[in-house]
């Protein structure tokens, strides 16, 4: 430790992937991306003594690499360098170049093969690859059942997402009770309901109503069910469109290719990049906000509409009944009917639609950024025994 009690904290930030579009960097992965970035901006905020390392293989063009409070540490990208990588070596030399503190493996875990006396914290998003190994790619699903144990076991702190997220873990003996730790994540402030521009529809080719859904792509985020849930609304006369944001993922194939949901083309648009400046307007203008994820560690898409004022129905799998609470509507994602039957409650009932955007606006001002990382500041101090602050307990 420095003096003074500052501490030399390093964050591992591959988790956070960068695409230019159009000569803008953007978060290139989902809710991981966006937790590590948001957690690294808001550190900087709240944060004026400790020093941070941001380290990655490669370099990052992100504006937290260049930050004033950030040490950026860009290690050469190989085949070699990122497998020497995944046995923690490089992180155990800078460690020890630096005089690190502590290091946080911001995504799922890591340091299984650190020395023991360096302090490590772990972010779990989700147990999926254990959980659900037929939704995942084979070397993620085999890098989960190798690493682990071995490298969660080794934590000092392990925050999760969700109360959801912490049972999983002590389900599976992956962790003790007393090193995991629930820290929720945060809504970007500039979500909020109002947001139209001119010329917005036009822009995006939307014609009417829609259903919005946001989400990488992929089987576990289910977009299946919403094709049924289109295909019936349309059958009893809501019609209404599909408007599904996201890059594709692992194993996506479109549902338009099968031949029962060609007909719905014209009513559907899948738009892989969104500037962040307009998120909020799709928010804004969706008739109804659906996520049928399979199984999530938070679900944040479902805080970020209730912060613009649309309501929500969401899966009843995992966390989300959890971070949704009592102002959302919830379907068993694997029954079409069900989704169906409470997007059309919210269609028709005006009198429930007004009072679940005023429970969604209220359910959503109880989550931030700043808390998270003061949050996470706490833990980071805990465990080095800079403070005995408490640390967070989720929500």
């Amino acid at each position: 430790m420095a003096a003074g009690g500052r501490l030399r904290i390093g964050i591992i930030t591959d988790g956070l992937m960068e695409r230019r579009i159009g000569g803008e960097v953007r978060i290139a992965n989902g809710g991981v991306g966006v937790y590590i970035y948001q957690l690294i901006k808001h550190l900087f905020e709240v944060d004026g003594v400790n020093e941070y390392f941001l380290i990655r293989f490669g370099a990052g063009e992100l504006d937290v690499y260049r930050h004033p409070r950030a040490r950026s540490v860009f290690l050469r990208s190989t085949r070699i360098s990122r497998t020497l990588g995944a046995a923690d070596a490089p992180y155990a030399v800078l460690a020890r170049k630096y005089g690190l503190d502590l290091l946080h493996y911001p995504n799922q875990f890591g340091g299984a093969f650190l020395p023991r006396h360096i302090k490590r914290v772990a972010t779990l998003h989700d147990l999926t690859p254990l959980l659900f190994p037929q939704l995942h790619p084979r070397l993620r699903v085999w890098g989960f059942r190798l690493l682990a144990r071995a490298s969660l076991r080794r934590c000092d702190r392990i925050i999760v997402y969700s109360a959801n997220t912490r049972r999983d873990l002590l389900a599976r003996g992956l962790a003790a009770q007393k090193a995991i730790v629930s820290i929720p994540l945060g809504v970007n402030p500039g979500l909020r309901p109002g947001t139209a521009t001119s010329g917005f529809t036009q822009r995006y080719g939307l014609n009417g109503p829609f259903i919005l859904t946001v989400g990488v792509l992929e089987p576990r985020k289910n977009h299946i069910i919403l094709f049924h849930t289109l295909r019936r609304l349309h059958q009893m006369g809501e019609m209404i469109g599909l408007v599904a944001i996201g890059r594709e993922g692992w194993h996506w194939t479109s549902p338009l290719s099968r031949p029962e949901f060609r007909d719905l083309a014209p009513w559907v648009r899948i738009i892989p990049d969104v500037p962040d400046r307009d998120m909020a307007e799709f928010y804004c203008r969706a008739a109804v906000f659906a996520y049928p994820s399979l199984y999530e560690g938070f679900g944040l898409p479902v805080l970020e509409a209730m912060a613009c004022g649309t309501p929500v129905v969401a899966s009843s799998a995992s966390s989300l009944p959890e971070v949704g609470g009592q102002a959302a509507l919830y379907a068993d994602p694997r029954d079409a009917q069900d989704f169906t039957n409470q997007v059309l409650r919210i269609l028709r009932d005006h009198e429930l639609r007004r009072t679940m955007i005023d429970a969604g606006l209220r359910r959503a001002r109880r989550f931030n950024w700043t808390r998270t990382a003061q949050q996470t500041l706490a833990v980071y101090r805990s465990i080095c025994g800079a403070d005995p602050a408490a640390v967070g307990e989720g929500f």
